[in-house]
């Protein structure tokens, strides 16, 4: 008889965990665990009943099999099990785990926690030390704003505020625009007004606005002059935190759950993994890139700290396509999701961290 746990069945020492489209079954013994991950879609074109049976029947008969001659070499020590680069969803690996493995999970715990609590990881503002270039765009047949904005290293609320653009998304061929090397907006001054007023309707200090500015006097600037405003257009699409997937269906929740490769203990869940498959992920708010690249086993990992004191953590995926240093918008696509590290499948682990302490994203995700 199977006993059945949280998503969990059991058959002696063989663990057989059911996830949303994955499963992950798991054999314990005394030299190391072994681990088998399958996609469901293979085996659920029948009905899911019968399906389940043949899975349980035909997947254990194999692993039970394979146990003598595998147990022999299970004292090495075999890590980065599910490392992958690769956008073959189809993929499926079965790899060993030693005690020495099972060490390694709470040291990558570690890791992330200190790099989460180093100042490495905080946030800081941008540089303004750069000296302000305009420069001109003459926009050409089939170019897109998106890929102008991509072309000069700005976004694309900056190059329609500079030109008073109407739409985000059209522009018209052989319109000359005039482009900033920095984030902000371009401005021509008009009767009436005031540097004070522009720090007052876009949120930006008037010290910041005079360091971009040579003004011989900044109480009274004329009429048609151009100003520079730092930051002008919001830097959020909205207040708050948007989903970092345009999937939003959840394979694991943030808190207590039974783990995924040894379900005889339980841990605790400090993020969300959404069932994002080698899609793209954005960033959730507006910040700076603080570390990209491998972190154990998350795989490779994006953090950006945002203001305010927050950070958020992107883990598993399968392909980075910003830098550390790096500056980003609300929305803006920075990886892949993917099935690197310790995983049991393609998804994305998403953290939210607030001076330090972990919460659950779900709360500050906009609906």
């Amino acid at each position: 008889m199977f006993k059945k746990g949280f998503n969990t069945y059991k058959i002696g020492k063989l663990t057989i965990n059911v996830f949303t489209n994955d499963i992950v079954l798991v054999y314990v013994s005394k030299k190391g665990t072994y681990i088998r991950n399958i996609y469901k879609k293979d085996f659920f074109r029948l009905s899911k009943a019968v399906a389940m049976t043949i899975c349980f029947i035909a997947i254990s008969s194999i692993i039970i099999a394979a146990i003598p001659s595998s147990e022999a070499s299970a004292g090495s020590s075999i890590r980065g099990a599910f490392v992958e680069n690769s956008d073959d969803e189809n993929d499926s690996t079965f790899v060993v785990y030693t005690d020495n493995d099972i060490k390694n999970i709470e040291e990558d715990e570690q890791l992330k926690n200190r790099l989460l609590l180093s100042d490495k990881t905080d946030f800081s503002l941008p540089s303004v030390n750069v000296p302000l270039k305009i420069r001109t765009h003459t926009v050409k047949q089939g170019e897109s704003l998106n890929g102008i904005a991509k072309k000069y290293g700005v976004s694309i609320d900056t190059i329609c505020g500079s030109n008073n653009l109407k739409s985000y998304d059209y522009v018209d061929t052989g319109v000359t625009l005039r482009i900033p090397n920095k984030d902000g907006m371009l401005y021509n001054m008009k009767e009436g007004d005031t540097i004070s007023g522009f720090a007052s309707k876009y949120k930006v200090p008037i010290e910041k606005i005079l360091a971009e500015n040579n003004f011989k006097n900044s109480d009274f600037i004329p009429k048609g002059e151009l100003i520079f405003i730092p930051d002008a257009k919001p830097q959020n699409i909205f207040s708050g935190f948007l989903w970092p997937t345009a999937t939003r269906k959840i394979n694991c929740a943030y808190g207590w759950r039974p783990n995924p490769f040894n379900s005889e203990y339980n841990e605790f869940h400090k993020g969300l993994d959404i069932a994002a498959k080698y899609e793209w992920v954005r960033s959730t708010k507006y910040g700076k890139v603080t570390f990209a690249g491998w972190m154990g086993g998350y795989g490779y990992t994006v953090i950006i700290a945002h203001p305010g004191g927050w950070k958020s953590l992107y883990g598993h995926l399968s392909k980075i396509i910003v830098q550390e240093g790096q500056y980003v918008k609300q929305g803006q696509n920075i990886a892949k999701s993917g099935n690197t590290g310790r995983s049991t499948g393609a998804h994305l682990h998403f953290e939210l961290i607030k001076e330090g302490n972990h919460t659950n994203p779900k709360k500050y995700l906009k609906k």
